[in-house]
């Protein structure tokens, strides 16, 4: 990864466009979605720029005492990039200079905007069309409205926070807010089901927490081979109980406040006390092995009345046999003398 994906605070902090023509105007456009003070260099304006309230033309001429102060700064001016650029950076401002990322020290990426909800899609400038391409996808799979859900989520987190600890509890009920019923009353401006369905899950956790084991077993090292259960799993677990042997590539695919605790993954190795511990403190713990569950595990995990289910790997396919073609004896001289 050689760009560092991060969020920007820009509310009320000023950004220098350099340019005011038609690229000028695309990065102009996502500016204004932010609180941005937009500031503009440029002899002349596009007269959709000229009409917006919003953009400050600050000078006609560009000077690079003009970027002083500024954020951000934007090249959009193909004459003037190289320049541009170089001025940014001696002034330590972060600076892009359009279809140029070799002398920009930040690109923009391909986003997908539910306000509060952001989704940004980058290619490190290497294939921008995937970019697009994968931002239209997912465009088309978020609703219009999750962006107020969580506005709504935000209005709550006050209260489960005092009605539940941090943890498996806490996150149980907001998986089941933003991707169950609850999601999709308010997706559909159903708003009495919605109010009820959020003091259904309210009652349903007032319950103390139970922990339970999932036994993934990989199979390959391959992080594509994972099956979708699995992945979830990984996604879901407060603890990952893995074998030393697990490749670090699968290992990043769970959640990063996990708690992960490497074994040998040999017989007596102390993964069943781990186990055991974890579930009993009310945790969600995943015992992650490259090969089959071990029988040992499972039995001492059951034993101690733990709720635990087996998630087996793929099974690979075996290497092709090559099968003889079948030939009558009494015919392979023909066959024999006609393929000559």
């Amino acid at each position: 990864m050689r760009y560092f994906p991060i969020f920007f605070d820009l509310q009320n902090r000023p950004v220098t466009v350099v340019g005011g023509g038609e690229e000028a105007l695309r990065k102009i456009r996502l500016l204004l979605k932010t609180g941005a003070v937009i500031n503009v260099i440029a002899p002349e304006l596009h007269e959709e720029l000229a009409a917006e309230r919003r953009v400050n033309w600050i000078a006609r001429a560009y000077q690079a005492g003009l970027l002083e102060g500024a954020a951000l700064v934007y090249s959009a001016e193909a004459a003037l990039n190289e320049k541009v650029a170089a001025d940014a950076q001696a002034l330590g401002i972060p600076v892009n200079a359009v279809d140029n990322p070799d002398i920009s020290t930040f690109i923009v990426p391909s986003i997908v905007d539910r306000d509060p909800v952001v989704v940004a899609i980058g290619t490190e400038g290497t294939a921008p069309i995937l970019g697009q391409g994968l931002r239209a996808r997912i465009d088309a799979m978020l609703p219009q409205a999750l962006g107020d859900l969580a506005r709504a989520a935000s209005d709550l987190r006050e209260r489960v926070a005092a009605a539940m600890p941090p943890g498996n509890r806490r996150r149980s009920f907001w998986y089941r807010f933003f991707f169950g019923d609850v999601r999709e009353a308010f997706v559909a401006g159903d708003s009495c089901n919605y109010l009820a369905g959020v003091e259904a899950l309210f009652a349903g956790d007032a319950h103390a927490p139970r922990g339970r084991v999932s036994f993934v077993s990989l199979g390959s090292e391959d992080p594509e081979l994972l099956t979708i259960k699995a992945q979830r799993k990984l996604h879901e677990a407060d603890a990952i109980v893995h074998d030393h042997s697990v490749p670090r590539a699968i290992l990043e695919m769970a959640r990063r406040d996990a708690v992960r605790i490497p074994v040998k993954g040999e017989l007596y190795d102390g993964a069943t006390d781990m186990l055991i511990a974890e579930a009993r403190a009310g945790r969600l713990v995943v015992r992650l092995s490259v090969s089959e569950a071990s029988l040992e595990e499972t039995v001492s995990v059951a034993s101690e009345g733990i709720p635990f289910e087996t998630v087996p790997a793929v099974a690979l396919p075996k290497p092709a046999e090559v099968i003889p073609f079948p030939v009558r004896e009494d015919i392979r001289e023909d066959i024999l003398r006609a393929a000559s």
